[in-house]
């Protein structure tokens, strides 16, 4: 094989990889309707490294709407895996609303659950949460190299709606019912 052909053999096999996926951290479901009623709605928080470990990082949330943050409950996962003295979350290190943060020198890999993230719903409307890097715990970095990984950072949208019209009507009905039950109990006595 002369050189030239060398040369596209090598090109046509650069263009035949696959690029690895990215890195991720996404809320699910990333978009839902929720009756007001519910009082909150609890979003599961994941992240996915399978392509490449990372030594850890942090992001923060954000929280548009009619909303407050109710809790964040860290999975088993988030507790036991990562290393103990880097790996927390709150509102004391946040740029935004709150922060997590998570990492081992070691490197964490796969898809992995970091807890589940509970809102107080507190009117109609339209909830964003949205994510960023945050400032302090910075970006996430893999176990070799010294370049930031690319990480898709996934909020989600949460629509609050009234009560579905279904549950007035049977309200109404069940209304319906009970007061029919008292005439005929008052007219037969």
């Amino acid at each position: 094989m002369n050189r030239s052909s060398l040369i596209v053999a090598a090109a046509l096999c650069a263009l035949a990889v696959v690029p690895a996926q990215a890195a991720s951290i996404y809320l699910s479901p990333a978009s839902s309707s929720v009756p007001l009623s519910a009082g909150t709605v609890t979003l599961e928080l994941f992240a996915d490294f399978t392509n490449e470990p990372t030594v850890g990082g942090g992001i923060d949330l954000a929280f548009a709407g009619p909303t407050s943050l109710s809790g964040f409950t860290p999975s088993s996962w988030f507790t036991t895996v990562p290393d103990p003295a880097f790996t927390g979350y709150g509102s004391a290190n946040a740029d935004a609303d709150f922060e997590i943060h998570f990492g081992n020198f070691a490197g964490l890999s796969g898809l992995n659950k970091l807890g589940d993230l509970t809102l107080n719903l507190s009117g109609l409307g339209q909830i964003q949460v949205a994510m960023a890097i945050n400032s302090l715990y910075g970006d996430f970095f893999p176990t070799t190299g010294i370049d930031p990984l690319d990480v898709t950072l996934g909020g989600a949208d949460v629509n609050v709606v009234p009560l579905p019209a279904s549950v007035w009507l049977l309200g109404t009905a069940v209304a319906a019912l009970a007061g029919r039950r008292r005439l005929r109990t008052a007219l037969t006595t």
